[in-house]
């Protein structure tokens, strides 16, 4: 009796544990179903023109097509390489990722410190919707502000002439080479600031409160617990998002350089990504622009991979 009893028991848990899997399997079906559509755009529009990238090794003829153009080997490479004001673009790119990345990062991080120290909840959610804001605004909507706030007889001009008075002569700043750079980071650091700074309000989110209960006992003021408690808890964050930034390197903002940039100054502000569109757009060189934008690609890749290598190697994680 006692096995049978035992036998009938064993059934009703691998019964509970079946059903409690198929429940598990049901709800996550939700989850791939709502993940769907995401994925197939992503094939779409990620995946699919990969099959282009074969034009990087064509004499890539439109009515042609993939088939029928002719194949010349690397001989686009070669090209971009002779390019005139291929390196310099390549310097303007580099140097500018390089500015935006390191002089950015430590942004975001103390936003969400600040918001994390707001205990109004009314409050911070205003905060917070106001600095997501700019975030949803396109490029084209912020260059078209910053070319009417410093026109010749916009309020920049006209606030500089009230507060100098006679001795100040309107000029246009954004029609100078040397003014690109802060205007390029002052505008996009204004425009991703809070919106960058939603992945770490999350990682904080997820800290043990009793760490700060207990640093709290200890005397630990609040700078000295987002010092010593909150900025290690979320590390692994900050790294990952840096490691991710580094393939960024080789790739400005096209949207952000195309409209700032202007005749005066498009020749010392020319980047890879607005070469790749004046010539492979407006141009029509498919072929070359191809070839440029794989060696952006697999550049690209090699600076995440040695990222991860170097954190792997630091800190004891990386992103694989």
């Amino acid at each position: 009796m006692k096995v049978i009893g035992g036998i009938y028991m064993r059934k009703v848990k691998e019964g509970t544990v079946a059903l409690g899997k198929e429940k598990k399997h049901i709800k996550n079906l939700y989850m791939y179903i709502l993940l769907l559509p995401g994925m197939i755009l992503t094939g779409i529009f990620c995946y699919l023109p990969m099959a282009g990238l074969i034009m990087a090794f064509q004499d890539f003829d439109i009515l042609k097509g993939f088939f029928d153009s002719p194949w010349v080997g690397l001989e686009n490479f070669a090209k971009v390489l002779s390019t005139r004001g291929f390196v310099d673009s390549i310097t303007n790119t580099v140097f500018y990722s390089v500015v935006m990345l390191f002089g950015k990062f430590p942004f975001p991080i103390i936003l969400a410190l600040l918001f994390n120290e707001v205990r109004s909840t009314k409050f911070k959610r205003i905060t917070q919707t106001i600095s997501y804001f700019p975030h949803f605004l396109s490029w084209t909507a912020v260059c078209g502000i910053l070319y009417s706030l410093f026109a010749l007889e916009g309020p920049f001009n006209e606030l500089m002439g009230s507060i100098v008075g006679d001795g100040w002569v309107n000029t246009n700043i954004l029609m100078e080479s040397d003014n690109f750079l802060g205007i390029l980071f002052t505008s996009s650091l204004w425009k991703e600031l809070g919106w960058s700074c939603i992945i770490y309000l999350a990682a904080i989110a997820g800290v043990d409160a009793s760490l700060y209960e207990a640093a709290e006992i200890d005397g630990a003021n609040r700078l000295q617990q987002a010092w010593h408690i909150t900025i290690p808890c979320i590390r692994e964050t900050m790294v990952l998002l840096l490691i991710l930034g580094l393939g960024g390197l080789v790739n400005s903002n096209f949207e952000a350089m195309y409209g700032l940039q202007n005749a005066y100054t498009q020749a010392d502000t020319e980047t890879i990504s607005t070469i790749v569109y004046r010539s492979g757009i407006q141009g029509g060189k498919y072929s070359l622009t191809t070839a440029l934008g794989l060696m952006q690609g697999v550049i690209s890749f090699a600076l995440v991979a040695l990222g991860n290598r170097i954190s792997k190697k630091i800190a004891g994680y990386g992103l694989w």
